[in-house]
């Protein structure tokens, strides 16, 4: 069954039932978004999970002719709209990996904003379970600030940037460095940088105070959704420092295990924070840090242990808020 819908405003309908976790996965059509959408999947296992795919389109990039045909292109979910086709390779991989699967209600949602004359448009997926998929083309002024928006719309249990380089410099809805810097840094909620992901390498956790203890026992609910090993790590400066490591180490185990999450193993270490968790990080899947925030407009500050090894680390960083 597939509707068209034209919508005008901003409001959204609140959802009936229990919960539900819910992961956007902002993509860009490469193959670093392929994976960041196959691990998403991997966490939205479950009948309690809902997934939305989100490309940003730059305000009318070239789209000013041929108004007609681009928005016939749109009405048949065609190829030729920027940011379509990576879109509909993502649904194909959705429904290649069984997310999609069955008899799902479909639904077609356009909006004009900006006054771009194609707007944002949204193809949505229902399964009888309750499960919720949706595609979503937006237009922006910048990606970076699209990606923002949505999180503030709709808000996430969890987001996944999955960054096609640092390259991409000009490219119309490529996630680079400068993407991910900005979103990463306003994003108020948790993010994952997908960055050359590898499944089942479990999760290195990092700890040193009660709020990164807080951040490690979120995390390893999360982790035990995709059945992600849980390891901790907590790295002290100075010989000094070590007892501290220790019994950030020590607590944050307790509080994982008590809530029904075992801990793999553990790593105290003496050394430059940052250097020493990105080097143990290259042998798990993603590097978990809590972000280090405190009051003012940006949540989250450059200067930060968390920052460096967002920036620096050579696979996937999730900063936990």
């Amino acid at each position: 069954m597939s509707n068209l819908i034209e919508n005008e405003d901003d409001e959204t309908q609140e959802e009936e039932g229990p919960p539900r976790f819910k992961i956007l996965v902002c993509i860009d059509g490469s193959d670093e978004s392929s994976r960041g959408l196959k691990y998403a999947v991997k966490i939205g296992q479950g009948n309690d999970a809902d997934l939305t795919l989100l490309y940003v389109r730059p305000i009318d990039k070239g789209m000013k002719s041929g108004v007609h045909m681009a928005r016939q292109n749109m009405l048949d979910w065609g190829f030729e709209l920027p940011g379509m086709r990576a879109l509909k390779i993502a649904r194909d991989n959705l429904i290649e990996m069984g997310f999609i699967d069955g008899d799902w209600e479909e639904e077609t949602i356009r909006k004009r904003v900006y006054g771009d004359p194609i707007g944002d448009t949204m193809k949505s997926y229902t399964a009888p379970n309750g499960t919720h998929i949706a595609l979503k083309l937006m237009v922006a002024p910048t990606v970076a600030s699209g990606i923002l928006d949505e999180c503030e719309l709709n808000p996430y249990d969890l987001t996944i940037i999955a960054m096609s380089g640092r390259g991409a410099r000009g490219v119309e809805g490529k996630i680079n460095w400068k993407v991910t810097n900005t979103v990463v840094t306003e994003h108020r909620g948790t993010v994952m940088l997908a960055r050359e992901i590898e499944e089942n390498h479990g999760h290195l956790i990092c700890v040193s105070d009660e709020k990164s203890i807080d951040a490690a026992k979120k995390d390893a609910v999360l982790a035990s959704r995709c059945n992600c090993p849980v390891h901790l790590i907590s790295v002290a400066p100075t010989k000094d420092d070590l007892d501290d490591a220790t019994l950030a180490i020590t607590t944050a185990k307790a509080a994982i295990e008590a809530a029904g999450v075992d801990v793999v193993s553990t790593y105290t270490e003496i050394g430059d924070p940052a250097k020493a968790i990105i080097e143990k990080g290259k042998d798990f899947s993603v590097i978990v840090m809590a972000d280090s925030s405190v009051k003012g407009f940006r949540r989250f500050f450059q200067s930060s242990v968390a920052y460096d090894v967002l920036q620096h680390a050579e696979n996937s960083v999730m900063i936990i808020r």
